[in-house]
């Protein structure tokens, strides 16, 4: 039940303190008095309900995003890996062309030529080479991803993650940490000019928790802007997983810039 929704139980505490009086004086209840407590336990439940099933649609409505992150996740795997085979396919050919090329120069004697030819074909290969940001699969498909987002913000950004494979934790949990992280930082970024944007994220195992900070540039109305109808759940799935985990979660807006904090028990 969220904290907010105590303040309801005002209504069943006022109505006891009112039962209890007559009680306590020993006065016999009357029709209208054994009516308004009839209606006041109906009211009671009705109210109990309204709390539990808005409480339960909140739980599914953040199973239901972890879940879509998840799917995202999966999706963004299996994007790499086709690109990976593409990249692959297309190096073969390219190299078969080169050897060629390289083969070529070599008997006709021109050993500077073959030279520089290997030497470009090597940068080829760098530049093709996919970027590995951490050993944990799926921390590195979603930032893989989010990555491209912040590249077409033409975002400055310092990304930089120690995060290993083998972590306590659910995949679907870790999915959402860095997907909402990231998305967080994105809607925010998205409402500055280009060259306003900055963007740094990091992670790290210290002793049993994982550590993940996202800093990046935001206007003053975005870091206190309310939750928006079908938007604003990332914060509170970040909340719930860290307190799943014996973590914490913290959030500050300071010179331009917001700051999100999460750590939670992974070994």
């Amino acid at each position: 039940m969220k904290k907010e929704n105590l303040f309801f139980l005002v209504i069943p505490l006022s109505q006891i303190l009112m039962v209890l009086e007559p009680i306590l004086e020993k006065r016999p209840f009357n029709f209208w008095g054994y009516a308004g407590l009839i209606f006041s336990i109906a009211a009671d439940i009705l109210l109990l309900y309204i709390l539990f099933r808005s409480s339960g649609r909140e739980r599914l409505q953040r199973k239901l995003q972890e879940l879509t992150y998840l799917q995202e996740t999966e999706h963004m795997q299996n994007e790499i890996l086709e690109e990976k085979q593409q990249k692959l396919l297309l190096m073969r050919s390219d190299l078969e062309k080169r050897l060629d090329e390289i083969r070529e120069s070599l008997r006709q004697g021109e050993q500077e030529t073959a030279q520089r030819e290997m030497d470009e074909f090597q940068e080829c290969l760098d530049k093709t080479r996919p970027v590995t940001y951490c050993s944990n699969a799926i921390v590195n498909a979603v930032v893989h991803e989010k990555k491209k987002k912040l590249h077409d913000l033409r975002t400055k950004t310092e990304i930089d993650l120690k995060v290993p494979r083998g972590l306590e934790i659910d995949p679907l949990h870790l999915c959402s940490i860095f997907s909402n992280l990231l998305d967080n930082a994105l809607e925010a970024l998205s409402e500055l000019p280009p060259e306003q944007r900055s963007f740094e994220m990091h992670a790290e195992i210290k002793g049993a928790y994982l550590f993940v900070r996202v800093k990046n540039t935001a206007t003053k109305e975005h870091a206190f802007r309310k939750r928006r109808k079908g938007h604003g759940y990332g914060t509170w799935i970040l909340e719930y997983i860290s307190q799943n985990y014996d973590g914490n979660y913290q959030a500050k807006y300071e010179n331009g810039w917001y700051t999100a904090t999460i750590m939670i028990k992974v070994r």
